[in-house]
């Protein structure tokens, strides 16, 4: 009995493994089912959107493309032509055309301006050789560099000069120990070709060609050689290139080289203002006066010596017995050599003068008012310090707020060649004195000329005091594109 009750049991169980299995199947194929179902239907669907969407664009496409050909079917030239016509006769008033050619005229000079502006930006600026000063720390400050902005024409009276050669004065070397600099650094302020207060560019004079002009300058052509000087507060002219006002400039003598042209200008500016200007000679005013030329054969004792002859003045001078055959050779009648004799005993022993140049320095300046006639005039050519270079904290402050005053008045001397230092530099000066050029009774005296490369050299050579006449250096010039403003 046991036995059968076990084997029913294991029946029942058999067979509820078998509907358990059985069930899991089937719910297993009806999920499976539903899933299958689900899928199928909604890829139908979006086949159904998709199909439409085709549709529509398709139809949209075809309707724009309808409009666009019935448009362009009513646009006939002559059609055209007839509606523009009826539009300008019968809405278009004179006011209308009057305002719109204002504007169209504004607007092109606009476009113009602002087109030269980009153009004048992209330009990259080119650089040139120049002697300059790096600092006021004297002769170890001097150099030679490769990297200075060439200069440009900012206003319509400037000219841009090529140079072939440029003096050193033995003010070049003070104003590399600062001379000048506090009025320099305020002019820099105005002038678009500086920027900052360092380098310097030395020289004050040179010679060379015309490379461009403003369109305002009548004194030179573009072309033509010419010779100039610019102030002690002007930048220099040893570079390659120089822009100055033509108020500074004069056709070259064409008896003179470059480098005899280069030796005279900012001489001549110093000799004029100390015979003419101070002294009060001239062409009509010097015959029969003695005039006192000390260090004859210096750049300022040159040209000085050859002026007073010219005028016919009696020249007495003093040199080095090197120098004495120069001396004579340039018109001196009396001349005292100060190396082998006591200069100014000698001097005891002539009749006093009417004008004495002093070109070496307050050393002599007692000796000088001892030899000179009553009323006559003793005039000093070396640079005395500025009083504006030791001014302090509020007096320069004050001095400043004056240049800019007075700059707004009288325009930069960059751009006017104004005078704003204590003696005039003009082409006027050079054109006055360029008939005695020609006719021999000025000449250039070139103590040693240097290339651009070694104007260290030439400094030092300045420094030692040793010069006869001038010292000049040589460029050797790069072209520079014609892209300057005003120019023509």
């Amino acid at each position: 009995m046991d036995h059968l009750i076990f084997l029913a049991q294991e029946r029942v169980e058999s067979l509820q493994l078998t509907l358990r299995s059985a069930s899991s199947r089937l719910a297993n194929n009806v999920t499976s089912l539903g899933s299958g179902a689900r899928t199928t239907f909604t890829n139908t669907v979006n086949a159904i959107k998709n199909q439409r969407l085709r549709i529509d664009l398709t139809d949209k496409v075809r309707e724009w493309l309808a409009k666009l050909r019935e448009a362009l079917s009513a646009f006939y030239p002559s059609q055209v032509y007839d509606r523009f016509l009826v539009f300008f006769l019968t809405e278009v008033t004179r006011t209308h055309i009057y305002f719109g050619g204002a504007c169209f005229f504004a607007g092109s000079i606009f476009g113009i301006l602002v087109g030269m502006r980009i153009h004048h930006s992209l330009v990259a600026p080119q650089r040139m050789r120049a002697v300059v000063a790096n600092s006021y720390r004297g002769m170890e400050a001097i150099g030679v560099v490769e990297d200075v902005v060439a200069p440009r024409i900012i206003e319509p009276y400037q000219v841009l000069i090529q140079v072939k050669a440029a003096g050193i004065d033995y003010l070049d070397i003070k104003v590399a120990e600062g001379y000048g600099r506090v009025m320099r650094k305020q002019l820099n302020k105005y002038n678009p070709n500086t920027d900052g207060e360092f380098p310097v560019v030395l020289g004050r004079d040179c010679s060379g060609i015309v490379v461009a002009i403003g369109k305002a300058v009548t004194r030179v052509e573009q072309g033509e050689e010419v010779w100039l000087a610019v102030p002690f507060y002007h930048p220099g002219t040893l570079s390659e290139y120089v822009v100055v006002s033509e108020k500074l400039v004069a056709l070259k003598p064409t008896q003179l080289s470059y480098e005899g042209a280069a030796a005279l200008p900012y001489s001549i500016m110093t000799a004029w203002d100390a015979l003419v200007t101070q002294g009060g000679l001239g062409p009509d005013s010097t015959t029969g006066k003695r005039v006192l030329v000390h260090a004859g054969v210096s750049g300022v004792g040159v040209v000085a010596i050859q002026l007073v002859r010219a005028w016919g003045g009696s020249v007495t001078t003093t040199v080095s017995s090197r120098a004495a055959p120069l001396a004579h050779m340039l018109g001196a009648e009396d001349v005292i050599t100060y190396d082998n004799s006591n200069f100014d005993k000698e001097l005891m022993l002539r009749e006093k003068y009417d004008v004495i140049l002093n070109t070496v320095g307050q050393v002599l300046h007692d000796s000088c008012l001892k030899h000179c006639l009553p009323g006559g005039v003793v005039v000093t050519t070396t640079s005395s310090q500025l009083a504006s270079d030791s001014f302090g904290y509020v007096t320069g402050g004050l001095y400043s707020l004056y240049m800019r005053a007075r700059y707004w008045f009288t325009k930069s001397p960059w751009l006017t060649g104004g005078r704003w230092g204590t003696s005039e530099v003009s082409g006027n000066v050079l054109e006055k004195v360029s008939p005695l050029v020609d006719s021999g009774r000025l000449q250039a005296v070139v103590d040693k000329v240097y290339t651009a490369q070694d104007a260290e050299v030439a400094f030092s050579h300045v420094a030692k005091g040793e010069q006869i006449g001038k010292t000049v250096v040589r460029f050797r010039a790069r072209p520079l594109a014609s892209r300057m403003e005003g120019s023509q």
